[in-house]
């Protein structure tokens, strides 16, 4: 019965968009809202990949993967099979095609009263997909954020994220990514009660960057040995909707971090930006990573090699207008990459200026703009270790 309904779906969505070629999408025509699904590749080549599917639907719907002849494929799968309303980072993950001959697959999208449907053609082994134009990074040079360091090395690339909640449009994070080290070198974002009130939980949806596609880090299964999946914009600082918190499992916001680092000094550490982030206006955080060309390597899902980072470090901006210490204060972590007996202290912590010093980074480059160069350099030379609000 299951197989007779596929078929129909296909004949009748084949009906519907008599005339057009194999790897066109279909849309529907309703005044209703917008009712389609959509994948960003419609031709991908013979290799096992993984792309993103969205779905945009006003109510409920399903989604469900068969052949064009209508049978079952076990070639593809979806992660995520039924839901409500819009959703943009759905995994198709498919196998390598060893066959002589292309094959594709029909996703169906239906709501209960109606049906629309999307291909993807698969080539054969030695055939290549077609070209398609790349991803260019984020042009965040012309952002004036307060959060974001310089962007002036030419071996990252720039990228940022950002989400919809009721109408309106936030920035999530923006980040440095080292293509060599399957790592960002930093991740930056702004930080207060907008972001971290809410109850979106942890939704585990990990995934490739849809920016980068398979150029990401791939954040499934996990690392080998004692490391975690290591979050550099923590999920619990995304709590005000799915998609802000969903976008903070993609494999470019991962590290390959121990997990005695993650799971302690790291989370104190974690916890206390945030408590002083909800006691504020906005914080803006740069969270990162120092690497070495003779770093230690691990695997990720995909059995790319991903540099395990030699230290973490964060570096805080805090603006409070009603603040007795100053409206604006700074101060930067740096914790090697080790086990740690306690919680984070006044030891592990120093100036931005510091900071910068080991890490090669410009801090808060746009802060002179804001206050002034004197107060900027004023703020960012100040020893938190003698500031009360951090403790």
């Amino acid at each position: 019965m299951r197989l007779f309904k596929a078929f129909s779906k296909v004949a009748a969505a084949l009906l519907a968009v008599c005339g057009l070629v194999l790897t066109s999408c279909e849309q529907s025509g309703s005044k209703e809202g917008a009712f389609e699904v959509s994948v960003k590749k419609t031709s991908v080549g013979p290799d096992k990949g993984t792309q993103f599917v969205s779905v945009k639907c006003d109510g409920g719907w399903t989604l469900e993967l068969v052949s064009e002849d209508g049978e079952a494929i076990d070639w593809a799968r979806l992660n995520v099979t039924s839901g409500t309303g819009n959703k943009s980072n759905i995994q198709l993950s498919y196998d390598s095609n060893a066959e002589q001959a292309s094959r594709t697959l029909v996703l169906f999208l239906d709501n209960g009263a109606k049906s629309v449907s999307c291909k993807m053609t698969q080539q054969a082994l030695g055939a290549a997909p077609e070209p398609e134009e790349p991803d260019a990074p984020t042009d965040l040079e012309k952002k004036k954020w307060l959060e974001l360091p310089a962007m002036d090395n030419s071996a990252l690339g720039y990228y940022s994220h950002s989400f919809k909640m009721n109408g309106n449009t936030y920035r999530n994070y923006s980040f440095g990514w080292s293509q060599k080290d399957r790592v960002a070198l930093w991740v930056a974002y702004p930080l207060c009660k907008l972001y971290t009130n809410g109850s979106a939980g942890r939704t585990n949806a990990w995934a490739l960057d849809p920016l980068l596609g398979d150029n990401s880090a791939a954040p499934f299964g996990g690392y080998c040995g004692d490391y975690a999946r290591g979050h550099q914009l923590p999920s619990a600082d995304r709590q005000c909707c799915y998609d802000a918190n969903a976008q903070t499992f993609y494999g470019t916001n991962m590290t390959p971090q121990l997990n005695a680092h993650n799971e302690g000094i790291w989370s104190s550490l974690e916890n206390k930006v945030r408590n002083i982030a909800n006691s504020s206006d906005t914080t803006y955080v740069v969270t990162g990573v120092v690497v070495s060309a003779s770093g230690k390597k691990e695997k990720d899902s995909y059995g790319n090699s991903v540099t395990v980072p030699d230290a973490y470090f964060k570096v805080l901006l805090r603006y409070s207008k009603s603040s007795t210490l100053g409206q604006w204060n700074a101060a930067a972590f740096y914790l090697e990459h080790r086990s740690y007996s306690g919680n984070i202290s006044k030891e592990h912590s120093m100036s931005v200026d510091e900071l910068e010093k080991k890490t090669g980074f410009d801090f808060f480059v746009n802060l002179p703009a804001k206050v002034g160069a004197d107060q900027a350099a004023k703020i960012e030379a100040t020893d938190p270790a003698n500031v009360a609000l951090w403790w």
